[in-house]
């Protein structure tokens, strides 16, 4: 079911809204028609909005490399030709010349140039108080989501809270410490989780359909404040997570999973107005508009399975991650399988309605299991066992498996403590959405202890590929083009 709110984004104008995308601050052009005479109306405000919503489609097409395929999650089958430009996430051979992690590095500065643009003229148009607090909380959310991508993958990064407008502004920009950019992230999602004027949520079929609500907003900053708690030892941080994470529940009045909430509902076009996903990138199958998810992870020249055209075997899964499913864990047959070539791949997104690849699949950010699991990673870690075991179960009933304490032996041998279980559980519900590599993150906060997982993973028939891999390439390079024309950016250690 297609919702109204993709239709606004295709009638937006880009010669008006959108920048060149070549470099990270997006400058002005000085003859380019001048945006800046745009912003006369609510609608042009409201317009330039859906186009910073717009501009996060230009990270989430790629994020995948370094979330899934850089982890024990997956691989590929498609070597990037000559260059291995896609093998090299799984080989851990990344440099800074890689045009994958500039793209995501664009668009993640592309979507904050975009919502600064909003934020800096807002206050100029004429309209009601209830409309310019939910467009500013909507554009400070997705200024704060693409911060805290920046900081998780590249490390100390330019933090930009306003348009940048000249060359002199742009080679002025350093890399700033984390601390500052996590001041402004926890500032623009508490915009958002502690509004009163942005609804918590909005029905499938109401115009506003895929914008960011409240629950969203305190269900982000929840994911932030977890991930500061770990990376940065300070256990306040756990508190903040539980308190904004059981802001998103109370918001939404989705404390578990209501009766015939079941996992494959959560997957595919017809359910995208699901109540379980809290906020999801919108896609549509059109030239234009469309995701390239179904074909993207579809084995490496098959078709029929997840779309209909040659499959490009991008996201394959690793048999390590097959055979974490337990026995009779009913998430696996959309999670991942096997195909007729024996590569393992995922229908959790599948569009084969179109001929021409076309595919509307959006691009889930976080649901109700992904809170439920979070929070029982932070009860965990306060000592609370009761309440994690609580959230952990409400994850494993769904998929048809014993509770935590009723799990045998086997299970408890595999997963000798409770915060084992949880991310084994995390692994399981959430592969393929873009959470494994920073949930090693929080799970070896220590640069050594990861590195000792990463060299430790084994692929069955494959051997130890990650035998290799060093503590610099849990970052991110910067592009090699960044540090060359800005003298001040300084390239991360290794690269």
């Amino acid at each position: 079911m297609k919702k109204y709110f993709k239709y606004l984004l295709i009638i937006l104008i880009p010669a008006l809204l959108n920048s060149c995308d070549s470099e990270f601050l997006n400058l002005k052009d000085p003859n380019a028609f001048d945006v800046y005479k745009f912003y006369q109306s609510e609608q042009d405000m409201d317009d330039a909005l859906l186009a910073a919503y717009q501009a996060t489609r230009s990270f989430y097409n790629w994020m995948f490399f370094v979330t899934e395929m850089k982890s024990d999650n997956a691989t590929t089958f498609d070597s990037g030709t000559s260059s291995g430009l896609y093998y090299t996430f799984v080989s851990h051979q990344v440099t800074s010349n890689n045009t994958i992690v500039a793209n995501i590095w664009n668009g993640l500065y592309n979507t904050i140039y975009k919502a600064n643009l909003v934020l800096k003229h807002i206050d100029k148009v004429k309209m009601s108080d209830e409309s310019r607090e939910r467009i500013i909380a909507e554009a400070k959310f997705l200024r704060g989501l693409s911060h805290f991508y920046l900081v998780r993958l590249y490390g100390p990064v330019p933090v930009v809270d306003k348009v940048v407008e000249t060359i002199t502004e742009a080679n002025a920009m350093t890399r700033q410490p984390i601390s500052d950019a996590y001041t402004l992230i926890i500032s623009d999602l508490e915009a958002l989780a502690n509004s009163t004027v942005v609804p918590a949520f909005y029905d499938a079929n109401n115009a506003n359909f895929g914008r960011a609500t409240s629950t969203a907003g305190a269900a982000l900053l929840g994911r932030v404040y977890l991930h500061m708690a770990a990376t940065q030892g300070k256990d306040e941080y756990y508190t903040n997570a539980i308190t904004y994470l059981q802001k998103a529940i109370t918001l939404k009045g989705y404390d578990d999973f209501p009766a015939g909430s079941t996992y494959p509902r959560v997957f595919g076009t017809s359910n995208e107005g699901n109540e379980e996903i809290i906020f999801q990138c919108m896609y549509l199958s059109t030239s234009s508009e469309s995701s390239p998810f179904a074909q993207y992870f579809q084995p490496l020249g098959l078709k029929g399975l997840t779309s209909q055209i040659d499959g490009r075997g991008f996201n394959a899964g690793q048999e390590n991650l097959f055979l974490e499913y337990e026995t009779g864990d009913r998430r696996t047959p959309i999670a991942i399988m096997k195909a007729p070539n024996n590569h393992y791949y995922t229908k959790k997104y599948v569009d084969l309605s179109n001929s021409t690849g076309y595919h509307g699949n959006n691009w889930i950010e976080i649901r109700f299991a992904d809170v439920f699991l979070m929070l029982a990673e932070a009860y965990e870690k306060k000592g609370m066992t009761n309440e994690a075991k609580s959230y952990l179960d409400k994850v494993r009933v769904r998929a048809s498996l014993p509770k935590y304490d009723a799990s045998n032996a086997a299970y408890h041998t595999k997963y000798p403590t409770l915060r084992d279980a949880i991310f084994h559980e995390r692994r399981v519900e959430l592969s393929f959405e873009n959470q494994r590599w920073f949930d090693l993150r929080r799970m070896y906060p220590d640069d050594n202890d990861f590195v000792t997982f990463m060299q430790s993973v084994e692929e069955p028939n494959v051997g130890n590929k990650y035998t290799g891999f060093k503590a610099y390439e849990i970052l991110l390079p910067l592009p090699y083009d960044e540090v060359f024309l800005n003298k001040n950016l300084n390239q991360n250690d290794g690269y």
